[in-house]
């Protein structure tokens, strides 16, 4: 069986253009391959309706594996294929029934009609008897019978069994099996309160929201919903940033001073740019550089909002750094592109989309930017490389096979205000998602030794 989350403390109201409009927005999101949290929902202003369409839809997006697991099992007998509206009402109701506080009767009620208006009158007969037939055997569901590991974990916990292999491998079947409990559960936030901290605590407070100040970073709390923020302006105005401690504890391994010139190679959207500027009291000098022209346009209206002027913003590859940046910079993070794996809780759908055969070109991707990176560092100067995912072969690896092609550069310590337990027996900052309760995330320190810095590999052609 799998690990059935904590259930919402709040039910799905039954108001049926919910559920039709989150079954539209699942279709809408699985055709376009479009992140869940990138999903416009407009609901003329209703926090209520907004809620309800966001809980179904991150919910069946994340337990969408098991609950196709249970509608076949009880849909087999029938024969033939489910059209796909069908099976996104069948999902719905599933994760209603399993995963909310509704009622079994309101659940069922609500889609047998979302089924007459989504799919077709015909649907709710089938809708109705599917569901009830789950309710009444809640207590002994079907379980996947597979003897392979990976495809049971997979089918349990609502993940793809390459992923799952992938972890088996890695860390071992208990905290493989914390991992999935983890991605699937409602993700907590983190925020860095950057000024008006006691309005915001006070609005916070007024909307029900709990928060938690960060047990590692001051001015960093957690908590479950950002919507009484966003509707506040808190965000747009730069006085919250959406922002996890582990970000935080990036910046901290890049230790920059006032005096430094620091390259963020990868920096869009930029909050690390941004907490990097504030780190250094404005002063010195941030290069934030990115590929994407457009993504860095938030970083340059943010740093303006907030009166950071030591941030440069120049727009470029950095597979290929110009004759300028070469040996230019007292410390140089690498912030690199990755699976992401570190924030799946936060990304429902980042499973879905992922494939296995993605790693070869970001593998190749994160070596070549990790050797031009090492090109910018000055003599003396630190080298730091991060990502968001937890995958040893992205993280671990990437870093030995660079310092057995880089002999100029030596793993450092990490500074003292990284916590002992944020650090790895390798050296490393590593946050495992399910230990800390924080983003999945990785970071190395490293000093270039010598000069000339020989030999450092030319850019991997990709």
């Amino acid at each position: 069986m799998p690990h059935f989350p904590k259930k919402s403390n709040r039910s799905i109201q039954p108001t049926n253009s919910a559920r039709v409009e989150a079954a539209r927005q699942l279709e809408q999101n699985d055709d376009r391959k479009a992140f869940v949290g990138l999903s416009r929902i407009d609901h003329d202003g209703d926090p209520g309706r907004e809620r309800q369409v966001r809980d179904l839809v991150a919910g069946v997006t994340r337990w969408q594996r098991y609950l196709d697991f249970l509608i076949d099992s009880f849909y087999k007998t029938k024969g033939g294929n489910l059209e796909k509206s069908l099976r996104t009402v069948l999902r719905i109701g599933l994760y209603e029934l399993l995963f909310t506080e509704t009622p079994d009767h309101a659940a069922i009620h609500e889609a047998v009609e979302a089924a007459k208006e989504h799919v077709r009158m015909g649907a709710s007969g089938l809708t109705n008897g599917l569901l009830r037939s789950v309710v009444r055997q809640r207590d002994h569901l079907p379980k996947p019978s597979d003897e392979n590991l990976a495809t049971r974990l997979g089918i349990e916990h609502s993940h793809p069994d390459w992923m799952v292999a992938r972890w088996l491998e890695d860390f071992g079947e208990l905290d493989t099996v914390r991992l999935l409990v983890h991605n699937n559960e409602r993700p907590t936030y983190g925020i860095h309160i950057v000024s008006r901290e006691d309005e915001v605590m006070q609005v916070l407070a007024e909307a029900g929201v709990d928060v938690q100040p960060s047990e590692f970073i001051p001015g960093f709390w957690r908590l479950k919903s950002v919507q009484p923020l966003l509707r506040g302006g808190y965000l747009k105005d730069g006085s919250v940033r959406v922002q996890d401690e582990a970000a935080a504890m990036v910046v901290r391994t890049v230790a920059p001073s006032p005096t430094d010139r620091v390259l963020d190679m990868c920096a869009a959207p930029g909050g690390k740019a941004l907490l990097l500027a504030m780190s250094m009291d404005g002063k010195g000098e941030i290069v934030a550089s990115d590929v994407h022209k457009r993504r860095l346009n938030l970083l340059r209206s943010s740093a303006m909002d907030q009166g950071l002027e030591n941030i440069t913003i120049d727009a470029r590859d950095g597979t290929n750094p110009p004759p300028a940046w070469i040996g230019a910079f007292d410390k140089v993070l690498l912030d690199a592109p990755c699976t992401g794996f570190g924030v799946l809780s936060k990304k429902a759908d980042m499973r879905w989309n992922r494939k296995e055969s993605d790693f070869e070109e970001l593998t190749l991707l994160q070596r070549t930017l990790l050797d031009s990176a090492a090109r910018c560092v000055r003599p003396g100067g630190v080298l730091v490389y991060s990502t968001c995912t937890i995958d040893v072969e992205e993280n671990h690896a990437q870093i030995s096979q660079f310092l057995f092609r880089n002999s100029c550069f030596v793993l450092e310590e990490l500074p003292p205000d990284i916590p002992a337990s944020l650090r790895n027996d390798d050296g490393y900052f590593e946050s495992l998602p399910f230990n800390t309760g924080m983003d999945g995330a990785f970071a190395a320190r490293l000093r270039r030794t010598s000069d000339p810095c020989e030999p450092i590999s030319a850019p991997v052609e990709t």
